[in-house]
């Protein structure tokens, strides 16, 4: 959250007093300093009321600002209103963007008036002042207050209109400045905190002018990083359990630290330093005198820094805030800028649900039970999230890197919905939606390289493919693509293969329990995604190849898995094709709703801790799980899956084989077809009986007339057909593959006894002519 327009008013109200406690004495000032001083202020009025162009306006207002700091060395008593006339000026002037927003021209003038900022605030003088102003002479710091003001307001009013790069973060260029910045606050807490009464601990105008700053500097999330080598997230914590919560300080702190709290490495420090624990106790200790917007602010930062399932334990605390961000999404919805009462940006509280939502009692309690005002039904919450994302989709005016947040944590809102049987309908019957997830699931990530994406957060290329995964709602190209792709090298082996599943926060560990299964690579083969490509498509299909062709998945289960979406969607593609699972649990990962229902009776191993080395015991008890449930499960399946792959002659001679094995009747004209013979044809191509009886043919007059609806519109055929094969058999989901497989099937129907004969059977085979003619 950055700050808003009335607070920063607030914040200058001050700016003059330092004018109006300067010297009147102007006759110690020499004429020709006094002249030098009065060219700078009539050239800044000028290009004030010039019609020039910004970028002029820009270049010789730095020129002559530079000349005036260079000038407050020999300044006097008397020029302390000249210099606060010339900050004003040129305060003015650098404000003065181009007026088209949001456009190449505004982007580049604003980093340019950005960086020239910090550059003027980095020089020495300027420096020393923010390290020490006690070296610096009574009459000097005067000066530079207005000065430094000024090119603060400056940054911090232009940094939410900027645009930061990949490249920005890298840079170190300011971080003297920036620990000169927080040692000057720390002074003034000091100070404030020793010597005010309790009603009154708000801090000096410079002072809340640099907290201003640092507040919307760490709004921006890509750079936080700026901010972690100067101690801040310590100091920040320190400086909150010292003022009064309810003063403007108190929100001033709790902001920055909410927005370091959204960058990964931000969290990391702020729990380095029991930011969560501090946090916590002020909540519960303060409940009368903690305001609601800081309140708020916290119990978002708490989110951020706390795991799911320390989450989940607070129920009391987790339910509370997640009406509030429901609250805070519905009425930012509603406003132009998409900023609710308080100033929150819409795309806070969605960063926030992208990490609750991991644990589904969460999302089940936003979708369902949330308390706002209007109160929302499921279909109203649901409809809140997706009209959302097509606004923001369809719109070119919204600053780019607000815009794509939002998508990006909307769709993986909708990811975390998706997986949920029982609401996937309500995301497949929006076309606009499922047109805007398809859009974007073709697109590549380069959109995203410069902006910051946290861990709890997939890419939107990712999150989309994820979605229309689980709605299946996937290509054809998914299905044809995974059949042809190798899976290894030596895929001709005979030798059983495991697929390894794990989170890549986990490298370490996967690594350990790579080298202990090679021990044993004379049993089985590996196979492994150790690219880091996790938002490529591509690599999806090599997955679900690899965990078809699998005879035992092995799962390296943690709370960064549990967290995954990307390993979810691993591991439900795994149990709904009946893969055998063996997890091996490490550290205290804690409970999974999702996961534990579909192991609670699999062989299990646990690693106690993530470890440098695995204990010798579990490695061994390992081992012998997994070639205990490879011995069980293996069978004949993977030899008969490589022949139906490459043998065209031998499938073709095994699906005679099946016909046979079901007594159909290949003498029988299909005008003579009952309901039993009608049922056998669709078990020789593989149809599931739960699909067969679900349609209930009697004849082939009946399938003759769905025929010309199938053919017609196969789409909405097939979300009538899923809705009733949920409603039949208790939810399950129909796969797609599994209905074109019934399509493809009834349109291949014969109308005579030789093309009966004839037939051929793969499944794979293209469609002639001859099908068209039973319509």
């Amino acid at each position: 959250m950055d700050e808003t327009e009335e607070t920063k008013c607030d914040v200058f109200k001050a700016e003059k007093e330092s004018v109006n406690k300067s010297s009147p004495d102007g006759k110690e000032s020499t004429d020709t300093s006094k002249k030098s001083l009065q060219s700078i202020r009539d050239q800044l009025q000028k290009l004030h009321d010039s019609d020039a162009s910004a970028q002029d306006r820009y270049q010789e207002s730095n020129e002559l600002y530079s000349e005036l700091i260079d000038y407050i060395a020999r300044a006097t008593d008397a020029d302390a209103n000249d210099i606060q006339i010339c900050a004003n000026l040129f305060e003015k002037v650098m404000l003065q963007v181009p007026s088209k927003a949001f456009s190449q021209e505004r982007i580049l003038f604003t980093r340019k008036v950005f960086f020239k900022s910090l550059n003027l605030l980095s020089k020495q003088e300027r420096y020393m002042y923010f390290h020490d102003y006690q070296q610096t002479t009574t009459a000097q710091t005067e000066f530079y207050k207005p000065v430094v003001r000024a090119l603060l307001r400056i940054a911090y009013i232009i940094v939410g209109n900027m645009h930061f790069v990949k490249e920005d973060t890298a840079s170190r260029k300011y971080t003297k400045l920036f620990c000169a910045m927080c040692k000057s606050v720390e002074r003034s807490v000091s100070d404030a905190t020793a010597n005010c009464t309790e009603e009154d601990d708000d801090l000096d105008s410079l002072t809340s002018c640099i907290l201003s700053f640092i507040w919307n500097l760490s709004d921006s999330t890509i750079v936080v990083p700026w901010l972690l080598d100067t101690e801040l997230p310590k100091m920040v914590l320190k400086w909150l359990k010292a003022v009064t919560l309810s003063s403007a300080a108190a929100e001033q702190f709790v902001s920055i630290i909410h927005n370091i709290s959204r960058h990964n490495d931000g969290a990391d420090e702020l729990k380095k330093f029991d930011g969560l624990c501090i946090l916590q106790n002020i909540q519960n200790d303060n409940k009368e005198e903690l305001p609601d917007k800081n309140n708020l602010l916290i119990s978002m930062a708490i989110a951020h820094l706390s795991t799911v399932e320390q989450i989940r334990l607070d129920n009391k605390r987790k339910n509370t805030i997640l009406n509030q961000l429901l609250q805070m999404t519905i009425d930012a919805a509603q406003e132009d800028d998409y900023r609710d009462g308080d100033g929150f940006h819409v795309s806070e509280p969605l960063i926030v649900f992208v990490k609750l939502f991991v644990d589904d009692r969460s999302l089940e309690y936003v979708l369902n039970h949330a308390e706002t005002d209007p109160q929302l039904t499921l279909s109203a919450t649901i409809a809140l999230f997706v009209d959302l994302l097509i606004k923001f989709q369809d719109s070119s005016s919204l600053n780019d890197y607000r815009r794509q947040l939002v998508i990006t944590a909307l769709l993986n809102i909708l990811w975390s919905i998706s997986f949920q049987d029982r609401y996937k309908t309500k995301l497949k019957q929006n076309d606009k939606l499922i047109e805007i997830i398809k859009t974007i699931s073709l697109e590549n990530d380069e959109k995203m390289a410069d902006q910051y994406v946290s861990r709890s957060m997939e890419s939107p290329k990712n999150a989309s493919n994820g979605i229309l995964h689980n709605l299946n709602v996937t290509s054809h190209k998914e299905e044809n693509v995974i059949a042809s792709l190798p899976i290894a090298s030596n895929a001709g082996n005979s030798k059983a293969m495991i697929m390894i599943s794990y989170a890549h926060d986990n490298d370490r560990f996967c690594d350990e329990i790579l080298k202990a299964l090679e021990k044993d690579e004379h049993l089985f083969r590996i196979w492994i995604d150790r690219d880091h490509c996790s938002s490529s498509e591509d690599l999806w299909e090599k997955i679900a190849r690899g965990i078809g062709e699998a005879n035992l998945v092995v799962c390296l289960l943690s709370q960064d898995y549990y967290n995954s979406k990307s390993c979810r969607k691993e591991i439900t593609f795994a149990i709904k094709r009946n893969k055998p699972i063996v997890p091996i649990y490490f550290g205290e990962p804690g409970d999974c709703d999702w996961l534990d229902i579909h192991i609670a009776d699999r062989k299990y191993v646990r690693f106690k801790s993530n470890t440098n080395e695995l204990d010798a015991t579990k490695t061994r008890e390992m081992l012998k799980t997994i070639e205990s449930t490879i011995s069980e499960t293996k069978g004949g399946l993977l030899k008969q899956q490589r022949i139906k792959q490459h043998n065209t002659a031998a499938q073709s001679q095994k699906e005679n084989d099946k016909i046979q094995s079901t007594d159909f009747d290949k003498e029988k004209s299909p005008e003579e077809w009952n309901r039993e013979d009608i049922q056998k044809w669709f078990h020789t191509h593989n149809v599931p009986d739960t699909l067969v009886k679900l349609y209930d043919f009697q004849s082939m007059a009946e399938i003759n007339q769905y025929a010309l609806k199938l053919q017609a519109d196969p789409k909405n055929e097939f979300l009538k057909y899923a809705r009733r094969y949920a409603n039949a058999y208790g939810g399950d989901e129909l796969e797609e593959y599994i209905f074109d497989r019934f399509k493809n099937s009834l349109l291949k129907l014969p109308v005579n006894r030789r093309e009966t004969l004839s037939l051929p059977m793969s499944s794979s085979t293209t469609l002639k002519s001859t099908a068209c003619i039973l319509l």
